[in-house]
């Protein structure tokens, strides 16, 4: 590395540091703080848990603010450089402005693939162990009360089940009723002293049917039998219903894809077009760092020194810009009116275009 690389690299990492942590503390203080109060105070969910779920969290957070950090970083580099003079020094011992820029680019497009790896390596595994946390904790808290789930199928409730409690652990219910309606235009009940669940079906104990039927006189009548065992399927497993309440931004990519073609499958276009976008994005969206730095080097150069506060209001100007084009064609993209790909993809190139237009700009 050139002593020229050093140098601007050297005006480039702290600031960007500083944005790192800057911006973790709005988007903690904002967001996720709010969620960790309401798991305590709403959901009483001991102390502890929720402290093992915010440091689980932090990983992405961190990763979100790169984009964010990397543009305050080259802004504050190239202003200083521009204030002080010496970007007119270099530029006058032959030094051009896109060479200048080059050592900042570097370092965007370093960060840009360490944001990639740890989104797809550390952040899902954080956000897994993060949803096994809170998942066992709804079961823990909801233990002591009653437990209510309705299996829906294809839109409509073909059975309801209740439970007295859950553990979710072992994957217990204790006294259940369930009352099903697949059985006729009666519903059939179901009472058990527990269920558990064992490879594909869940396994009640001492179970109890109660069905109502009309004779040729109009008059209803009350059949009732007997089981100590009986396998019965709510139509998903614990895992799956689990999964089904995972948002597209928890998932890894390999799950994503997973369940966009499951969807498919399905008939469940909609759900499967918002999977399959949702992974186009997040090849994508790491990728935003290295145009970011490009923008940063063009709009940092000026003849005045550029100060933090300023530093930190045009990155957020420029990123707010940014992801309403993201959130609008991922919309669009959704809605499976457009190429996923190109929809994931054009506001990065519309990014890489505005920040070379500023450097050759800034370069003549």
């Amino acid at each position: 590395m050139k002593r020229i690389d050093r140098y601007i690299l050297g005006d480039t990492i702290p600031p960007f540091l500083f944005g790192v942590g800057a911006f973790v503390a709005v988007l903690v203080g904002v967001e996720l703080l709010y969620d960790m109060l309401r798991l305590i105070y709403q959901e009483g969910f001991p102390a502890w848990a929720v402290a093992k779920i915010f440091l689980l969290k932090l990983p992405g957070v961190v990763v979100l603010c790169f984009p964010m950090a990397i543009m305050f970083g080259s802004l504050m580099a190239m202003g200083r450089l521009s204030g002080d003079g010496e970007l007119v020094a270099m530029r006058a011992g032959g030094v051009s402005v896109l060479r200048v820029g080059v050592p900042v680019m570097a370092f965007g497009f370093i960060i840009a693939t360490c944001g990639f790896i740890t989104s797809e390596t550390l952040v899902p595994r954080a956000n897994h162990r993060s949803y096994e946390i809170t998942r066992q904790m709804y079961g823990t808290v909801a233990s002591e009360q009653d437990l209510l789930l309705q299996v829906s199928d294809d839109g409509g409730t073909r059975r309801v089940l209740y439970a007295e409690s859950f553990d979710a652990e072992t994957l217990v219910l204790r006294e259940v009723f369930i009352l099903d309606f697949t059985a006729g235009s009666r519903p059939l009940l179901i009472t058990a002293g527990s269920a558990r669940w064992q490879g594909q079906q869940w396994i009640m104990r001492n179970v109890e049917y109660t069905s109502y039927e009309e004779d040729d006189g109009g008059d209803e009548r009350k059949n009732t039998w007997t089981a100590e065992n009986w396998e019965f399927d709510v139509g998903r497993t614990p895992e799956a219903a689990g999964q089904a309440k995972k948002l597209p931004e928890d998932m890894s990519l390999r799950e994503l894809l997973e369940g966009s073609a499951r969807a498919r499958e399905q008939g469940r276009t909609d759900w499967a077009n918002r999977l399959y976008q949702h992974y186009h994005v997040r090849l994508a969206l790491p990728w935003a760092t290295f145009g970011l730095s490009m923008l940063g080097i063009g709009l940092g150069i000026r003849r005045q020194r550029s100060s933090r506060g300023i530093g930190m209001g045009i990155s957020l100007i420029v990123l707010f810009v940014y992801y309403i084009v993201l959130h609008t064609l991922t919309l669009v993209g959704e809605r499976g009116v457009a190429p996923h790909a190109l929809m994931a993809w054009m506001p990065n190139i519309l990014l890489y275009l505005a920040g070379a237009g500023f450097l050759l700009r800034s370069s003549r």
